[in-house]
């Protein structure tokens, strides 16, 4: 009986709150964050990423976007902030470069 009324309780939760399932697309600048984590990692192979934001795209010319990230990096306890700065070509989606701005020590 406790089996049949835990059946029944069950489908009708299921039936008065339906799952959905929402399919997105990745964000723009999903591309560039992987990108920038990457090219993080090898500059900085001894310290770990713990954070990471997204701060904006800059449109600079019909052929220069930069995208702007804001890393926390831990190594020993002690964690510090940089930028990463991802310059892209939106012409043909190609990368230009990659460059940081330490903006905090370890602390």
């Amino acid at each position: 009986m406790l089996r049949k009324m835990m059946l029944l309780v069950s489908l009708l939760i299921l039936f008065l709150f339906p799952v959905s399932y929402v399919h997105g697309e990745a964000p723009s600048y999903a591309k560039w964050g992987k990108i920038a984590i990457e090219q993080t990692t090898k500059k900085y192979p001894d310290q770990q990423i713990t954070d990471y934001r997204y701060d904006g795209k800059v449109f600079i010319s019909n052929v220069r976007e930069q995208y702007d990230f804001e890393f926390t990096l831990k190594q020993n306890d002690q964690s510090r902030e940089i930028r990463v700065y991802v310059l892209v070509n939106p012409q043909n989606d190609e990368l230009i470069d990659v460059k940081y701005d330490e903006i905090e020590e370890f602390q």
